[in-house]
């Protein structure tokens, strides 16, 4: 097991990063996203959905002030024990899980970089290419999906745009409303 900062967080600060991480985990696994915009409904089409929404909001949160980028460091580490206790759950061995989460870490941390200098620069376009590269790299007919994608990313930057910390800790936080008519 690697180092958690999730394990020494205060339980407040846990159930908050627990209720934000749902968040995640329930607007990745929108049907929406596997037929209508075709993203892969695969162990690694699931992974990069989860990337995406989880560095969209970290992006924001980071941005929130300074609880904004310990929560942030907080929600990295779940997201990572998560992902550990579920390939532990489909059978993968402390040798395996090693090995799966490092290279994990290490796609996420490449994702992390390419988006957020998108974020920052508001380069939608080269948005595209990065979620063509990596949600869709196996995917060989995805027409304007990937732009559909890139346009509710850029819903969900514009409406966690100079949010404090309080909207992320407060009910009515959310990710927009999908619009399954994409």
């Amino acid at each position: 097991m690697f180092f958690n900062s999730y394990f020494i967080t205060k339980h407040q600060e846990r159930n908050l990063i627990d209720l934000i991480y749902q968040k995640i985990v329930n607007v990745s696994r929108n049907k929406v996203f596997y037929t209508k915009l075709k993203v892969p409904d695969t162990l690694d089409g699931r992974f990069d959905l989860l990337v995406l929404f989880s560095i969209i909001l970290t992006f924001s949160l980071s941005r929130s002030g300074e609880k904004g980028v310990k929560l942030s460091q907080v929600l990295f580490d779940k997201i990572f024990l998560d992902l550990d206790l579920s390939l532990r759950e489909l059978g993968a061995g402390d040798a395996g899980v090693h090995l799966k989460i490092k290279n994990m870490i290490k796609s996420y941390m490449g994702r992390q970089k390419a988006y957020c200098e998108c974020f920052e620069s508001n380069d939608y376009i080269k948005l595209e290419k990065s979620i063509i590269r990596n949600v869709y790299r196996n995917v060989s007919e995805y027409n304007k999906k990937p732009k559909l994608l890139v346009k509710y990313c850029k819903k969900c930057i514009l409406e966690f745009h100079n949010k404090d910390i309080k909207y992320f800790s407060s009910m009515d936080f959310n990710f927009p409303k999908i619009n399954s008519n994409f």
